[in-house]
């Protein structure tokens, strides 16, 4: 019997389920400033999969039902990036979760628009129109045979990335991909949270307060992909650090710092707790006290307060340890657009404004995170020039621009920094220092043809951190020891891995946990030799330096 010729052709059948997962991309484009390459990718890759599996089985019925997920999410998505101009992530999920039913009522409420229901009242009339002629009977051909190919390889590729590799977030799009990227990373998140807390409650060492009858507060400021060699205290020709550029004596610029790591998770889970980079048990970080720790144990009051997202174990697990923890992306929607580092302001205001006597403020910035664009107001949008140096002296008119939106995001960071200083210092008669340093740094083409950071292709401006050091007259007072240390210490080399041990020893913590041979702030500081990253020697293959330009030649622009 022969079999009923098809009332649409093949590609009207791929141009249904393309719509169905692609109209959703269209929107977030339009309304976000950034989406993933992954998003892009997965949204076809899935269109092909749902293509092989009609011609496979020839029913259209399972395929509109397979589709009800993509379209009930695409259309979260669409509601995502017209209301917040964004895209999912684990760290929006993060915030939905830590919203009550009254306030999601509101949101709803809130942001319910024109526009978005004509949108999404145009998406799915689409589809009424699309998938009611759906079908997949089609007589053998070469499409359809492409179809089956590709489709297959397709379906091989994304069940091998979800099932043994558990890559969720850009094998599947949107919402529904974020969903089980969440629950793992939460599960993750848990784990860690109760190893550390048993770890602490199990711990032999102790840890005393110097000079606990005086009242002291020490602030550290971690920056995001932050490179020295694009900081005008540090000698960079354009002035991006106005505020930095004008600290007095009272602060120590060390010269000779780089990470152990070119990625956040890799850097921070060393740099934060008393584990080395160099250890080769891979789970090492997990069973050493971070700062926040070894400062509760000592008697102070602890905070962190962070624009990044919440759901990387070690790092959240060490900042869960905190007395006030705040990722403010829980209040933002977990939106990463136009959530700029001064939005933390008022927080770290708060908790100056704390009645503790003794404080501990880690400040976790997402100061100039890929895209650059997005770390800074408009207001900040002040290098627009070509006056740019990097590996080549003919840059395109896009890698131009991208270093003028990273020496923006510099610039932006700075005028942050100046606005929290000028909360600290307030009294500067009581013990008090403000310390900033980075993660890594973030390679925009200096040395090579990249934009980014990566371990795979490290350069030396991927490592050449700032840390940077500002002390008060109290501290100078009562501290005169640690401060002239770290004067005397400052041209020495340094890799991030023992920050613990110069972080401890600056808040004054007695303990068998710090070793101040391996801290900046101790006369007994030994300054490592040779510091290997992936392998490689920074002192041999790495090193990098920009030619240090006199003050009175740098320009603003």
């Amino acid at each position: 019997m022969t079999q009923p010729v098809p009332k649409r052709s093949l590609s009207f059948a791929f141009l249904a389920i393309f719509i169905a997962l692609a109209f959703p991309l269209l929107i977030e484009i339009t309304f976000s400033d950034h989406v993933r390459e992954g998003e892009y990718n997965s949204r076809l890759g899935w269109a092909l999969i749902l293509m092989f599996i009609g011609l496979m089985i020839r029913n259209a019925r399972v395929i509109k039902v397979l589709l009800i997920p993509f379209i009930i999410g695409g259309s979260i998505d669409i509601g995502y990036a017209v209301s917040f101009g964004g895209v999912f992530t684990t760290a929006t999920l993060e915030a939905v979760f830590n919203t009550d039913s009254n306030e999601a009522l509101e949101y709803i409420s809130s942001y319910a628009s024109l526009p978005l229901t004509l949108i999404l009242s145009f998406y799915w009339l689409s589809l009424i129109f699309v998938l009611r002629d759906l079908q997949f009977n089609f007589p053998q051909s070469k499409a359809r045979t492409s179809f089956l190919v590709i489709g297959a390889l397709l379906t091989l590729t994304a069940g091998y990335r979800i099932t043994v590799m558990e890559k969720y977030h850009d094998t599947i799009p949107g919402v529904l991909g974020s969903m089980p990227s969440y629950y793992k990373g939460s599960m993750g998140l848990q784990q860690e949270i109760a190893l550390r807390k048993s770890l602490i409650e199990n711990t032999l060492a102790d840890a005393q307060i110097s000079q606990p009858e005086l009242a002291q507060t020490y602030i550290f400021v971690i920056g995001e992909s932050m490179n020295r060699n694009h900081m005008s205290v540090y000698g960079y020709h354009r002035n991006t650090t106005p505020f930095l550029n004008q600290l007095d004596e009272s602060s120590v610029i060390f010269k000779n710092v780089i990470s152990s790591h070119a990625q956040t998770n890799a850097s921070l889970r060393v740099a934060l707790t008393s584990a080395s980079a160099t250890e080769k048990q891979s789970n090492h970080f997990r069973e050493a006290l971070s700062i926040i720790d070894t400062a509760n144990m000592a008697g102070f009051k602890t905070w962190w307060i962070s624009n990044q997202q919440p759901m990387r174990a070690t790092i959240a697990s060490i900042a869960g340890q905190s007395d006030r923890t705040q990722f403010i992306s829980n209040d933002y929607q977990g939106v990463e657009v136009n959530r700029y580092d001064g939005f933390m302001l008022p927080y770290i205001e708060e908790a100056l404004a704390d009645k503790a006597k003794h404080k501990v403020i880690f400040i976790h910035m997402m100061g100039s995170h890929a895209q650059y664009s997005n770390r800074y107001p408009q207001r900040f949008e002040y290098f627009t020039d070509n006056h740019v140096k990097g590996y080549q002296d003919d840059l395109s008119q896009g890698k131009v621009d991208s270093i003028n939106e990273y020496d923006n995001s510099i610039l932006y960071t700075d005028s942050v920094l100046h606005d929290t200083w000028k909360l600290l210092t307030q009294d500067t008669a009581e013990i008090k220092a403000f310390t900033l340093f980075s993660d890594h740094g973030e390679e925009v083409y200096d040395q090579i043809n990249i934009k980014g950071h990566s371990p795979d292709n490290v350069t030396a401006n991927m490592l050449e951190v700032p840390l940077i050091t500002w002390t008060s007259s109290g501290f100078a007072k009562h501290k005169e020891k640690i401060l002239s240390a770290m004067k005397d210490n400052q041209t020495q080399a340094f890799r991030l891995d023992n920050l613990y041990h110069f972080a401890t020893d600056l808040i004054g913590i007695q303990s068998t946990l710090v070793d101040r041979k391996k801290s900046l702030a101790s006369t007994e500081f030994e300054a490592l030799q040779e510091r290997k990253v992936y392998n490689q020697s920074y002192e041999q293959t790495l090193r990098y330096r920009i030619q240090a330009i006199k003050p009175a030649a740098i320009s603003k622009n």
